[in-house]
């Protein structure tokens, strides 16, 4: 798993424009910016493995602070499973949440956060590569993202205060806005194209 830090040491980067602030509200927003990053960025990956046992054929992640916000790869026991979600597996598995037959699982999806569940169900070692964001309750955070992205996620996380009711500088928070929106899309694109610097496809739009 990723080093993690205290959150507290990401406040630096928010109090540099939002002296004011009080701690627990800093918080919320860096909590908030750091999963924004994650989930657009796909930033944080980490490889877990966890037991699934039965009735229920459901294990909990073992990633401390943290959500699984998509599943990359799964096998129980070796065995390939496709991550799918709740919606197409109500659509294409009619019953599958109520079955009971163990068997081979083939499918892989999440009913509440942090847990995964197989169907059809089945016992064993699960092995995922999983991309995590930061719980709302976190207490600490990547240390990448501090060492990487610390001023940006500072920017967002201070924009977001200065955005609130009553703020002395809500122009201020405007912009630093959006230094870290512009941020986040340039790495969303660098993550999508990988290290190898290829090409993003795109579809074409015809009217």
């Amino acid at each position: 798993m990723a080093q993690t830090v205290d959150i507290d040491d990401f406040l630096p980067q928010v109090l540099l424009y939002a002296p004011n602030c009080a701690d627990q509200v800093a918080y919320r927003f860096l909590r908030e910016t750091a999963r924004e990053f994650c989930q657009r960025t796909n930033c944080w990956r980490e490889s877990d493995e966890v037991t699934i046992t039965a009735p229920d054929c459901e294990g909990v992640s073992t990633a401390s602070d943290a959500e699984i916000h998509l599943i990359q790869r799964a096998e129980l026991d070796g065995v390939p499973l496709e991550p799918r979600t709740v919606a197409w597996l109500d659509a294409n598995e009619p019953g599958w949440e109520t079955s009971t037959d163990i068997t081979q699982a083939r499918y892989i999806t999440q009913l509440q956060p942090n847990t995964v569940t197989v169907f059809p169900r089945a016992e064993g070692k699960l092995t995922m590569r999983v991309v995590l964001k930061p719980s709302l309750s976190a207490l600490t955070l990547p240390g990448f993202l501090l060492d990487q992205w610390g001023t940006e996620i500072g920017k967002g996380a201070a924009g977001r205060v200065l955005l609130l009711p009553d703020s002395p500088n809500p122009n201020l928070g405007v912009g630093l806005l959006q230094e870290f929106k512009d941020c986040l899309g340039a790495e969303a694109i660098r993550t999508a194209k990988g290290q190898q610097g290829a090409r993003l496809r795109t579809k074409g739009s015809y009217l």
